[in-house]
């Protein structure tokens, strides 16, 4: 199980028909207008919560002022993204190797919602995704894009190629500019570690690897900026223009 506090990540975590174990709010919150109409939710769902004073309430939340509201919820079953058929009828994942700091990948999970992603595939090692600091950071997108974690993820972005995903692996000198490719689905993005990058195995297995154009003299940019800039101009080719393969 997991915990997710705040009035705006719970009203997302209600309506997206995720289990809920148990809902916590305080009597202020209770009392209060935006706790009515959230009661009102609750109650359109089966739920009633339970009140704690203060104190109590405190030593269950996370964060170091809470809104009063948190809810207790079951971590999802392993998703069809990996399982069944289900990630062969996505088009545009995104692949996430070794990312593990946690407001790195709440920002990355948000920026995919943002631009459409059907999917995340994560390698074992990165930071959980349902840790609190990543779910903060997601702004309730964690309930929008399907994740799934793949121990083997070589092994998994293998069966990907086979079913005609084009792999993209980021680089910081990549072979070729971000605007200059003509993305078309299916494909895979493939964002690495934040002070290795990619690893060569998964180099070996792209079909081609891509760079963000450097205009100033920093020398990087931070593994969420980068890939929502990537994901910016992926989406602006695959939705706007239509290109596809399917």
């Amino acid at each position: 199980m997991f915990m997710v506090e705040g009035l705006r990540i719970c009203r997302d975590a209600l309506a997206s028909g995720w289990a809920v174990e148990a809902v916590f709010a305080t009597e202020a919150f209770a009392a209060s207008s935006a706790g009515e109409a959230f009661r009102e939710m609750l109650r359109q769902h089966g739920w009633e919560w339970q009140l704690l004073a203060p104190g109590n309430f405190r030593r269950l939340a996370e964060t170091e002022s809470p809104q009063g509201i948190l809810l207790v919820m079951r971590l999802p079953a392993e998703d069809a993204l990996l399982s069944g058929s289900g990630w062969m009828q996505a088009g545009f994942l995104l692949v996430l190797q070794g990312v593990r700091d946690p407001g790195n990948l709440g920002t990355i999970i948000r920026s995919a919602d943002w631009f459409g992603v059907d999917g995340i595939i994560l390698s074992g090692d990165c930071v959980d995704p349902y840790n609190p600091k990543v779910l903060r950071g997601t702004m309730g997108s964690i309930f929008h894009v399907p994740l799934a974690v793949a121990p083997e993820l070589t092994e998994t972005l293998t069966r990907l190629k086979q079913h005609g995903f084009r792999m993209y692996a980021s680089a910081v000198e990549g072979a070729q500019a971000v605007p200059e490719i003509q993305f078309r689905k299916p494909l895979a993005l493939i964002l690495g570690n934040e002070a290795h990058g990619v690893s060569g195995e998964l180099f070996a297995l792209s079909d081609q690897t891509v760079r963000i154009e450097q205009y100033g003299r920093a020398e990087s940019l931070n593994v969420g900026i980068a890939g929502a800039v990537l994901l910016a101009h992926i989406a602006g080719q695959i939705y706007q223009k239509g290109h596809s393969t399917r």
